[in-house]
């Protein structure tokens, strides 16, 4: 799990970086979920990631996707030897300021079910189960994005993207 030397790819695009190579090394399956920052909820179906570098991650559809721009990645399977970047004592900047506070909440509420009201999903809200926190990154379970949409076992959400998170919907 790499180091970057700039506070956002520290605390935001390293750990989606480093969760999603773990996908790509696993060949998990992808299902329908990612979701950028600017609002735009790409349903791509359900396909593997092939390849994860220089801050891109390329699809078994030929889509590349800045990792900068993923909020939420939803698959079917979480791989046994998965593990999120360790929360960090040591942050500046942005990631103080962002990243951190929502981290901290978050970590308060393992083993609950949270909504997100930005999550860009069908009806605008994902629910899910809190499994675990890491740096910059949120490991939920039990994704429900609404809209008749299937529910999804896995998922990891960046928690400096997050705009809120609320009760269970």
């Amino acid at each position: 799990m790499g180091v970057f030397d700039k506070p956002k790819c520290d605390c935001c695009v390293c750990p989606m970086q480093c969760a999603l190579e773990q996908l790509v090394e696993s060949q998990t399956q992808i299902n329908v979920i990612v979701t950028t920052r600017g609002a735009i909820t790409i349903f791509l179906g359900t396909f593997t990631l092939t390849e994860v570098k220089d801050f891109i991650a390329t699809t078994s559809l030929e889509i590349d996707i800045a990792i900068c721009q993923i909020i939420t990645v939803g698959f079917q399977t979480l791989p046994t030897d998965f593990k999120l970047k360790p929360v960090r004592k040591d942050v500046v900047g942005e990631c103080a300021c962002c990243e951190d506070p929502m981290t901290n909440l978050l970590k308060s509420k393992i083993g609950q079910q949270i909504s997100i009201p930005s999550g860009g999903g069908p009806s605008g809200i994902i629910s899910a189960g809190v499994k675990d926190v890491g740096e910059g990154i949120v490991l939920l379970e039990n994704i429900n994005m609404g809209g008749g949409m299937p529910i999804t076992p896995f998922g990891i959400t960046s928690t400096c993207l997050l705009d809120a998170i609320g009760p269970p919907s």
